[in-house]
């Protein structure tokens, strides 16, 4: 099997009001030839994609985004079908503000995506050659992200997710294996991360500095083992690191601890056409050094 590809993007931003209503404008052309086994298939797309901001005062701005993607894939499915490109468009507003003199940052968003032909493993084929494609599948969700200083030196990032990703069209590979509404496998529903960090920026200890920090992933979802071929919720997952850093100048050492509590975690993962249950390293550290030029 053999793939060319062939592109052009464009974009250009426009300005109105001062600059305060900001349009983005762009798309790109794929040409995308490919030949399976002395067969050539050739597609081709226009992608557009509109994005919309409005400066509502110095520290508020909201937005607006759609865009349309385009991407080929290959495989081979158990009903000698082509494999088809994967298409779908993305829908997304927010709002992002500064708070305490910009001390603080905060954003939130609503998104909706659909995407047709995702390509997955086919959870009834024990040799992992076959994929199966979900037809179609809706992820749709909030996310909300925070950042600012709680005290001097001392900072805050946060931000939660939730993503409710289903099977909202059924292809003929998943041979009755998947229904509608049925999750989609990979996604958690909850994610959320909290990290804090404290720097000195006075005395002779100037630059030191220790940070921590916690991921919860919560409601995940992946293919089980193929023998029975099924979707499986895995248990909750949540994870401590921890870093101790120094910097100086143009200079950054760091020691980072992750998964500190020791814990036995694992995920669902991809590995060639098959999904699979992958264990995380347990309590492991790594030193790093960082020169800015």
């Amino acid at each position: 099997m053999s793939q060319s590809y062939a592109g052009v993007y464009v974009q250009d931003e426009l300005g109105f009001f001062d600059n305060r209503l900001r349009l983005t404008l762009a798309g790109r052309y794929s040409y995308v030839k490919e030949n399976d086994y002395g067969s050539d298939a050739v597609a081709k797309k226009f992608t557009p994609r509109v994005g919309l901001s409005w400066s509502v005062d110095k520290f508020t701005s909201v937005y607006g985004l759609y865009d349309v993607a385009f991407v080929p894939q290959s495989g081979f499915r158990k009903d000698g079908e082509t494999i088809q490109p994967l298409t779908g468009n993305n829908l997304e507003f927010g709002v992002k503000r500064d708070w305490a003199e910009g001390k603080w940052n905060s954003s939130i968003s609503a998104y909706r995506i659909f995407r047709n032909n995702v390509i997955s493993s086919d959870p009834g084929d024990p040799t992992g050659r076959y994929v199966v494609q979900l037809g179609q599948t809706r992820a749709e969700g909030i996310e909300v992200d925070i950042r600012g200083e709680v005290l001097p030196g001392l900072t805050l990032t946060a931000n939660y997710a939730y993503t409710d990703a289903k099977i909202t069209k059924t292809d003929s590979s998943l041979a009755q294996k998947a229904t509608i509404g049925q999750k989609v496998p990979g996604y958690a529903t909850h994610t959320a991360n909290a990290w804090l960090s404290y720097q000195l920026k006075n005395g002779a200890l100037k630059g030191l500095g220790i940070s921590g920090g916690l991921t919860f992933l919560l409601d995940r979802q992946t293919w089980e083992w193929y023998a029975s071929s099924t979707y499986k919720q895995l248990p909750d997952y949540s994870k401590i690191d921890g870093a101790i850093f120094w910097e100086k100048d143009k200079i950054r050492l760091s020691f980072n601890m992750y998964n500190i509590a020791d814990k036995y975690l694992y995920s669902g993962a991809g590995y060639s056409n098959y999904y699979y249950w992958q264990a995380e390293p347990g309590r492991n550290s790594r030193f790093g050094i960082a020169y800015r030029w």
